[in-house]
Order: C-alpha cells, then sequence, then structure tokens
C-alpha cells in the first residue's frame, strides 16, 4: 500500500509526542498509520533516515529564522538564530535529541554558508565565523536537551521533583544566585537561557572589538610617521 511521504511525517510527529524518542519505533508507526513497516521503507531506508526527515521537517516548520535578512546585524541575527532555534526543538517533544543525532542536508549547508557569510562580512575570519555559527548551535541544543529532560522526568517521576530553593537551602550563596531566576517554585527556564546567550554574545562582540584596536593602533603609527 503507497503512503504519503507528508503523511507519514505527521503520523511520527503525533507519535513521538505521545510516546517519546525511546518508545518511538518503525512498527509502531506502521501500526498507526494502518500499514506493513515496509511501506515506510519506500520513502525512508531506515529508522535513522526518518530521524533525519524528522529533524529536517522540525527545522522547515518551526525555525524561521535560520538565515540572515538583508543588512541585518550579525549580532541581532544570532539572537534571532538562538532564539527560533530554541522554541523550534521545544516544539517537537525530544527535538533536542533528534537534532543531534540527525546527518546536515545540502540544504543546512548552504543555510550555514550564508550565516558565515554574514559573519566575514563583519569582520571575523571564516573560522572565526565557523565557531561562532558552532557554538551558538550547540549552546541551544544543550540547553534545549536539559531543559527537555527535566520537563520528562517532571512528568514521569513529579514526586522526585521538588522546590529548587528548599533543594540549596543549606547554600547561602548557590540560593541568593538561584532566587531572582525562579518563577514560582520553578526555575524561569527562558531567563537563564537569554541570560546565558547575552554572555555569549558579549564574548563574540569583545573578540570583533579586539580584533578591530591592533589595525587602529597601527593606522595612527602610519600617520604618526608620515607626518614628521
Amino acid at each position: 500500500m503507497a503512503i504519503e511521504r507528508e503523511k507519514i511525517l505527521d503520523a511520527a510527529f503525533s507519535l513521538l509526542d505521545e510516546a517519546g524518542l525511546d518508545r518511538f519505533t518503525t512498527r509502531r508507526l506502521a501500526e498507526r498509520l494502518g500499514v506493513q513497516q515496509p511501506a515506510l521503507y519506500w520513502h525512508f531506508a531506515s529508522k535513522a533516515a526518518l530521524l533525519d526527515a524528522l529533524n529536517h521537517e522540525m527545522l522547515l516548520r518551526f525555525h524561521s529564522r535560520r538565515v540572515p535578512r538583508p543588512d541585518e546585524r550579525w549580532d541581532e541575527f544570532t539572537l534571532a538564530y538562538a532564539r527560533g532555534f530554541r522554541r523550534a526543538l521545544l516544539a517537537v517533544r525530544d527535538g533536542a535529541r533528534i537534532n543531534t543525532g540527525a546527518r546536515p542536508t545540502d540544504a543546512d549547508f548552504a543555510d550555514y554558508e550564508r550565516q558565515l557569510e554574514l559573519y566575514v562580512a563583519a569582520g571575523f575570519t571564516a573560522h572565526e565565523a565557523l565557531a561562532i555559527a558552532l557554538s551558538v548551535t550547540r549552546y541551544v541544543v544543550g540547553y534545549v536537551l536539559e531543559e527537555q529532560n527535566e520537563r520528562e522526568r517532571a512528568e514521569t517521576e513529579p514526586d522526585a521533583v521538588g522546590d529548587p530553593l528548599q533543594e540549596v537551602a543549606a547554600f547561602p550563596l548557590l540560593a541568593e544566585a538561584m532566587r531572582p531566576l525562579m518563577r514560582g517554585t520553578d526555575i524561569d527556564t527562558e531567563a537563564v537561557f537569554e541570560r546565558g546567550l547575552a554572555y555569549l554574545l558579549t564574548g563574540i562582540r569583545l573578540t570583533l572589538a579586539a580584533k578591530a584596536k591592533p589595525a587602529s593602533g597601527n593606522g595612527s603609527k602610519a600617520k604618526r610617521r608620515s607626518a614628521r
């Protein structure tokens, strides 16, 4: 029985939302679709290929800021990209785990090329541009992995999740540091994400500023020599 690729992906997202990645199997997916497993292999040669396709589709559907807009500043794009990427991973249960194991496509490489062009135009070398892109991407993936793991734990082991401030009450400095990050009895994960992203952007800006200083200094020396 032939089945459309889009229908398979929609059913796969639904199954992921219901069962999670650990209990996601092609057998269960085929049962949900009312077909035999070989019908899936017409479009996807293996479970790994299906998960790669789910990652691509997840980003296509939910991540709208993968490439810079015309005349967008590098730092503005970096913030928009990181926030959009996080939203996309959070839109799908275990989205960060799916993304971590996925192989990039030619479309992904084309997006990376556009990102690197923006950073190089701002004054970074190609190597620095790639390091920036990877650092931002891996910060987002790692952060969302923690968010989704905590969410999963809260759902499967509700009794094991307590008040974070009570847990660190014996450690006054840690408690003081955590208090502004709380929203009721939960940690405000979005605020923590934004704080870390701001620190990351600060470091990148300082790197760019440091690159500009020697050039400015050499230019001043040259001007002084020519004036003599």
